[in-house]
């Protein structure tokens, strides 16, 4: 999807996330507001009776509970919506940017999906159908095709579009962003409006909510107040009105974002003839997703050596650790994205410490890290390398830049981009390590 807004330095893994725009900002938000499937039913009917009844909390837990239940027994849907995004500097002097989107998602279990994103031309497709699967982001200038796959059926992952089989073929993928998010905090009692979608008029319940603060020192996404119109016979919004706050290197950015379906049908099967692709002319095929991700992908390459500088003066190379599973991050004081995953090695480090040997290399001068430090402590390893290595032998033209080294010294993962938590320990599971 179109990548208006998600500035750092990391940038090819933000526009494989469903870049840009929509989409991406509602799913780069799941972490902290998962989709209406990211309980089971179970724990949304705890979560509203936990609610006094009565209250704009019941009234929420309800519908989701309610929600959950009626995309737990969907067998197919059929959508089309336009998508609006606004952008803002929040800071005087910074330029606006405006973009009109269309989206297509239509799916039939087991084993048929299709979703599609455009501007002025097509930016995204994926799918899988009788003759294959497929994943194409045209900035990219590539495609992954593949055999045709059976899907996953996993609301808890709906909004989750990482490059791995099981996140993007899923069955509720297309309605990730269309779903209740859990964790919110109502504004007030759901008011009922009516849409006019595909010539029907729709009775929707209309949920305001508020904000959430951003934590200190966090420097993901941070949800703003959003307006949700909810068709309570099938469970999903007809209508999302959604603000953003983002960090970018010029400051914070506020997007808007509007998201207007314009047609659904979760009665009628789509045809097979929906779920086809034709790889474009001149178009790079890739044999995997993750050689799509990277197409400079390490992962199966012993790993080079290179000499780092501890903080205190002392040198020591890569291979000295060999004997245990190392995880190599390449980052910078100034990076955003790096700063975002930070805190999640450091949760691993304390965690697996002692099976794995975890290095944060910048090749930035020891003062600069030092002051960062002192505002952001860390007791991960912290090391200086230099940038001849980190950009001749480890491939590193953005950061961050992260690396799974097994005992043997062969490289497991490589990764590029900002990765959450739960990436992280699949990328080290690689190695044998958790799982």
């Amino acid at each position: 999807m179109p990548r208006l807004v998600f500035p750092h330095s990391g940038r090819r893994r933000a526009a494989i996330l469903l870049s840009a725009t929509t989409l991406t900002v509602l799913m780069a938000c799941s972490d902290r507001t998962p989709a209406a499937g990211a309980v089971s039913t179970a724990s949304s009917t705890s979560a509203a009776s936990a609610a006094a009844p009565g209250t704009p909390a019941a009234a929420y837990a309800e519908a989701r509970a309610a929600a959950t239940r009626s995309l737990e027994n969907l067998k197919s849907y059929d959508l089309a919506a336009d998508i609006v995004v606004d952008s803002r500097p929040v800071a005087a002097g910074g330029d606006s940017m405006h973009a009109e989107l269309t989206f297509v998602a239509a799916a039939r279990w087991p084993d048929r999906l299709l979703m599609t994103q455009a501007e002025s031309e097509p930016m995204l497709s994926l799918g899988t159908g009788p003759n294959g699967s497929w994943f194409h982001y045209a900035p990219m200038r590539a495609a992954y095709v593949g055999e045709p796959v059976t899907l996953t059926r996993d609301l808890a992952d709906a909004t989750r579009m990482e490059l791995d089989e099981e996140a993007i073929f899923n069955f509720y993928g297309g309605l990730g962003q269309l779903m209740l998010p859990e964790g919110r905090e109502p504004a007030g009692m759901p008011v009922s409006e009516t849409l006019t979608v595909g010539g029907r008029e729709v009775p929707c319940k209309v949920f305001s909510l508020a904000a959430v603060a951003r934590e200190p020192g966090d420097q993901g996404p941070a949800p703003g107040a959003s307006r949700w119109w909810l068709d309570p016979s099938t469970g999903i919004c007809l209508k999302v009105v959604a603000t953003t706050m983002l960090n970018g290197r010029a400051g914070e950015v506020e997007q808007t974002i509007t998201y207007t379906v314009n047609r659904f049908d979760v009665t009628t099967a789509p045809a097979d003839d929906r779920f086809a692709y034709q790889v474009p002319e001149g178009l790079r095929v890739s044999a995997s997703l993750e050689q799509l991700a990277n197409p400079e992908s390490m992962t199966g390459q012993k790993a080079p050596d290179t000499v780092l500088t501890d903080l205190d003066g002392k040198t020591f190379k890569l291979s000295d650790l060999r004997g245990k599973v190392v995880f190599l991050d390449l980052w910078a004081t100034w990076c955003g994205p790096c700063r975002q995953e930070m805190p999640h090695l450091e949760t691993l480090h304390k965690e697996l410490g002692d099976k794995v040997a975890f290095v944060a290399a910048s090749n930035e001068d020891q003062a600069t890290i030092e002051a960062f430090l002192q505002k952001t402590p860390y007791t991960m390893r912290i090391a200086r390398i230099s940038a001849e290595d980190a950009q001749n032998k480890f491939r590193a033209t953005s950061i961050p830049t992260g690396f799974v080294i097994d005992k043997e010294g062969v490289i497991r993962a490589h990764m590029v981009g900002a990765q959450s938590e739960a990436q992280l320990r699949k990328a080290l599971a690689r190695a044998g390590v958790g799982g």
